[in-house]
């Protein structure tokens, strides 16, 4: 009687991980098992405004980096997602481009319900803007860099966060999430004349609530989108200040099993104020993808399965 009672609870149980696996297979496909590659042109911008008041005027600068276009050569495999660009001539707008220089690397790992993004981005060459004026001043010689990354765990098992970001999912059924997000960035704007006495030195950490949503409009056309709201601390050349962020995603996307595209657009502005100066760094990234997905050869898989093997930690 007891093994009876038994057999019928392991297949009760069994049924209902068959019938859960089921559902979330329902929610989105999985392109893990394909080499993903695509080539993306993305117009970025990582702005920065500087404000400082005294007791009888207030001033603002709004330093602006030159290069705004760039070209981005993407790689998605299994938990693999990163991404290397910069801005070859002939994306380049004007002069004072030839003068310039930028240089971005990217990568997502993703496992299960959690995200890990990693970011680096250097820039030189900037126009400053006083007080709204009318004129620009470029300067080839400030730069800057921006090293950080966010770790995102997603609450809701049938909503695909990948779908947003990378092209190894795609949501197949409408749902959303919350998200819980932990950022943090390291920002250095400087001058390479000390005369200019450029120097600052920013480290933003905030964690952010969001609520993400895919809404499926046909088997091949979805919309995505998310917003989060945050609070943290920022230290600038050591002084510490409570610290705002506002980010926000959306995507339009268009899929097939192997062909792919989509466009998008993400923002993040971190800002704060103390007594006397503030500073917002507002970060925004226009994205146009097209790419294809490829079956994967037997030797890459391989490869992949032994480098894993290596990891104590088996994911």
């Amino acid at each position: 009687m007891n093994k009876i009672i038994i057999s019928i609870i392991f297949f009760f149980c069994c049924n209902i991980l068959s019938s859960q696996n089921d559902t979330l297979n329902n929610y989105f496909i999985s392109y893990d098992e394909m080499i993903i590659t695509s080539i993306s042109i993305e117009e970025i911008n990582d702005t920065f405004y500087i404000g400082y008041k005294d007791h009888l005027e207030k001033y603002k600068a709004e330093l602006t980096p030159n290069f705004e276009r760039k070209l981005n050569f993407n790689f998605t495999y299994k938990i693999i997602d990163f991404a290397i660009g910069y801005t070859p001539n002939f994306l380049k707008s004007n002069k004072a481009q030839n003068r310039s220089r930028n240089f971005n690397f990217a990568f997502r790992l993703n496992h299960k319900q959690w995200s890990q993004s990693f970011m680096y981005l250097n820039q030189r060459g900037f126009y400053l803007d006083l007080d709204n004026t009318i004129e620009h001043f470029y300067f080839p010689q400030f730069r800057s860099t921006k090293v950080g990354g966010t770790t995102s765990y997603i609450f809701n098992k049938k909503y695909s966060y990948q779908t947003l970001f990378n092209p190894n999912e795609w949501q197949s059924k409408s749902t959303g999430s919350f998200i819980l997000h932990f950022t943090g960035y390291y920002s250095k704007l400087e001058s390479e004349k000390k005369e200019d006495e450029l120097n600052i030195n920013i480290y933003s950490i905030t964690t952010s609530p969001s609520y993400y949503y895919n809404f499926v409009i046909n088997k091949k056309i979805l919309i995505g989108a998310g917003v989060n709201l945050g609070i943290g601390a920022n230290i600038v050349n050591g002084v510490v200040d409570p610290l705002i962020e506002l980010a926000t995603n959306i995507k339009i996307g268009y899929n097939t099993d192997n062909f792919f595209s989509s466009i998008g657009y993400n923002g993040t502005s971190l800002a704060f104020e103390n007594r006397r100066e503030n500073y917002n760094n507002t970060f925004n990234a226009i994205k146009f993808e097209v790419g294809y997905r490829f079956k994967t050869p037997k030797k890459a898989k391989k490869i992949y399965d032994d480098a894993l093997n290596l990891i104590p930690i088996k994911l």
